[in-house]
């Protein structure tokens, strides 16, 4: 139960609901090169296992 005093000159609001800010650009840019990088070295991996047997 709020204090009927306080509540007359700091008047209550319920906190805002938190919303995660939208990721960077340079983020979403890394992320590309990372998932790039990544198929790139599974492509490279498959070819070479393939080569050997």
């Amino acid at each position: 139960m709020p204090d009927a005093h306080c509540s007359k000159c700091c008047p209550i609001k319920p906190p805002k609901p938190e919303v995660p800010a939208p990721w960077p650009a340079s983020a979403l840019v890394w992320l590309a090169i990372l998932c790039t990088v990544g198929t790139g070295l599974y492509a490279l991996v498959m070819w070479a296992a393939s080569s050997l047997f």
